[in-house]
């Protein structure tokens, strides 16, 4: 009986026959190695893209943190595919996500999306948190800076902060200053101005922005820390003025308001306090799904829609590699520490 064989294409000027049999094993080999693959659980990356990405945001539905993580989100499902859910776990300033993402699954489908207070105060002003901030999270990147702006009331004979310091000195012990909530950034930079120009002022808590500045207005307090988005139509209309802004550049809606850093009154941290929003990963997220997680944040940051909601809420986009956001943690840490501690400001548990 004739042997079967294989006949494979010309090359150059010979035909090359194998015998079928030997081509028959070649092929079980190969069919076995391809079913053996499909057996074989994916990679990481792949299993990663399968499950929902799930941000949790600690504050209600329909503000500026909100708004941002979600057309950030709205763009990652628009570039990669990837089901993309932000959910809002609103209550004590952020501290219920951040627990709920500390106990997450490490897998790169849970991102916490929150402001400055959670690293850089949530350790001085809680007695018992049950997690540590700088080791329980994995800092991904900021994504947007926010300002604060000192503003005071029409009858405070000051124009700027050095004539505003000059003012407060003739009153010891007698001006106030609002703040949104006790516990906010609005408190602690209130006392972190008095710390650097050696001044008193008695600290007036509110709840809101709302309040505060009616009060500024009438002239029931002296001066309020507030962000530059509540401040910025009263200012317009003339009816507070705004001294100086926190950051490193001047808010695009208040350009006549200096920052604190270009005064170069020697104010120490007054001249460094940078308000930020940031993501981050739970303890113990592998460093390649954290920078995988960054790089669609990143490019998410560089699309237009984005870049124009951010502005629109007065924020300023940010973009962090991971390392470098830890480090601008550890030194807001520093920064914030000593001044709440020396409030001994505790939040009631």
């Amino acid at each position: 009986m004739r042997s079967l064989f294989y006949f494979l294409p010309r090359c150059g000027t010979r035909s090359v026959h194998i015998p079928a049999i030997h081509m028959l094993a070649a092929l079980v080999v190969l069919i076995g190695s391809l079913i053996g693959s499909l057996l074989v659980a994916p990679p990481a990356s792949a299993q990663r893209s399968e499950r929902p990405l799930r941000f949790l945001v600690g504050f209600p539905a329909g503000g500026g943190l909100d708004s941002m993580t979600r057309v950030i989100g709205e763009h990652i499902h628009a570039a990669t595919g990837r089901t993309v859910v932000v959910e809002n776990k609103a209550g004590a300033a952020g501290r219920i996500a951040a627990e709920a993402v500390v106990r997450g699954e490490a897998d790169g489908s849970l991102v916490l999306s929150a402001p400055i207070v959670t690293t850089a105060f949530f350790p001085f002003i809680y007695n018992k948190l049950g997690f540590d901030p700088l080791r329980d999270l994995v800092p991904i990147t900021r994504f947007a800076t926010f300002q604060f702006a000192l503003a005071v009331g029409p009858q405070v004979p000051a124009n700027t902060v050095a004539e505003f310091i000059a003012y407060l000195k003739t009153k010891p012990a007698t001006a106030s200053y609002g703040s949104l909530s006790p516990g906010t950034p609005s408190h602690f930079l209130g006392e972190m101005f008095k710390r650097a120009t050696g001044t008193d002022m008695t600290h007036v808590p509110y709840r809101g922005s709302a309040p505060a500045l009616i009060d500024l207005q009438s002239g029931q307090i002296t001066a309020v820390f507030d962000t530059t988005a509540s401040v910025m139509q009263l200012a317009r209309a003339g009816k507070i003025k705004v001294l100086a802004v926190t950051g490193g550049h001047r808010s695009e809606r208040l350009p006549d308001a200096p920052t604190f850093a270009e005064l170069k009154l020697g104010l120490g941290d007054m001249e460094t306090a940078d308000l930020w929003y940031g993501f981050f990963a739970p303890g113990g997220t592998p460093p390649a799904v954290v920078q995988e997680l960054n790089g669609a944040i990143a490019a998410a940051l560089r699309d237009k829609r984005v870049i124009e909601l951010i502005n629109q809420l007065d924020c300023r986009v940010e973009i962090d590699t991971p390392a470098a956001f830890a480090k601008r943690i550890a030194d807001d840490y520093d920064r914030w520490g000593p001044i709440i501690r020396a409030t001994g400001f505790k939040v009631s548990e």
